[in-house]
């Protein structure tokens, strides 16, 4: 049964990316941020909203609205690991890609949130039943601005179209607090270097992904005084698909990776020369936090997130501190 769960979670993770690929290569996402019906009038007091996508569902949650529906519970209760969670009244409406437009009309909303890369097709379907807001959570480059400043922006968008935006100043102000205690936490620690590299590898193939600047999750880390020091092709969402070839580019940093411990291709690495000959293998730099470690989220994700890598890093300093290194 363990097995069983294990398989469909990674192939829930791999359908999450390939379809979020195709979505790019068949759509055109409007220029702005957000997409809204003009002759729609947004609800002054929205009370029953559906979410179409993890973030905006983990959103709602941080501002205390539950959302009446939620498009793959399941998957969302397997990787965003905040609190608090989501109520088992909700109703599920299907997959995020491909939503059920019958089952969002009965659930009758006033407001629904969902994602241009997923939505944009079927944009006036969704607005038909109740005004639809769509959001771009990967801004290209000519936008100037990055993952982490979107981020913040739609959490405070959302929480203004729910009559919340004082909760989510207060909910961002707290992220703020935490990244300021882990940096002060870093700074009085024996950690020495900042440089970080963050990977995630591949369910079901010998490859990792490498996150550079553009990324959320390392604009994060960033905010807490790391340095990330892979520099990959620019790619929309932030990471470059590598072989175990190019890791020594990054050997000199602390190696933060995402994956299941049932991962066939990271149990086989022990017995891999070039992975044992890697500098922060050899000195212990490589920090384990979870193939549940959700980094695509909003800002109760970011802490959860920060609060992994600190805890590594700590450790290792403690460890350090206690043989002498």
């Amino acid at each position: 049964m363990q097995i069983t769960k294990k398989i469909g979670k990674i192939i829930r993770f791999l359908l999450y990316f390939s379809l979020v690929v195709v979505a790019i290569a068949c759509t055109n996402p409007p220029s702005s941020q957000t997409n809204v019906t003009p002759t729609a009038t947004l609800p002054e007091n929205p009370t029953r909203v559906v979410a179409l996508e993890w973030v905006y569902v983990e959103d709602l949650l941080a501002l205390d609205i539950q959302p009446v529906g939620v498009a793959d519970i399941a998957g969302y209760n397997e990787f965003v690991q905040i609190e608090p969670q989501i109520a088992e009244t909700v109703v599920d409406v299907g997959t995020r890609q491909e939503p059920s437009l019958e089952a969002i009309a009965q659930l009758q909303p006033d407001l629904i949130i969902g994602v241009n890369l997923r939505h944009e097709l079927i944009y006036n379907s969704l607005s038909a039943i109740a005004p639809t807001v769509l959001f771009d959570p990967y801004p290209a480059p000519e936008k100037n601005l990055s993952q982490f400043d979107e981020m913040e922006q739609t959490f405070l968008k959302i929480a203004e179209l729910v009559n919340a935006r004082e909760k989510g100043e207060r909910v961002l102000q707290d992220m703020r607090s935490r990244f300021a205690k882990a940096e002060t936490q870093l700074s009085n620690s024996t950690i020495g270097d900042r440089a970080f590299s963050l990977g995630q590898f591949v369910p079901g193939a010998p490859q990792i992904r490498l996150f550079n600047d553009n990324a959320l999750a390392v604009q994060i880390l960033e905010q807490i005084g790391l340095n990330n020091v892979w520099q990959g092709q620019p790619d929309p969402f932030g990471f470059n698909t590598v072989w175990l070839e190019s890791l020594p580019k990054i050997e000199a940093s602390h190696f933060f990776y995402i994956s299941d411990d049932s991962n066939p291709y990271l149990q086989q690495l022990k017995d891999n020369p070039i992975w044992q000959n890697l500098a922060f293998v050899q000195t212990r730099r490589v920090y384990p936090i979870g193939g549940d470690t959700w980094i695509f989220g909003g800002p109760l994700s970011a802490q959860v997130f920060v609060d992994k890598v600190v805890e590594g890093l700590l450790s290792k300093s403690a460890i350090s501190a206690a043989i002498g290194n």
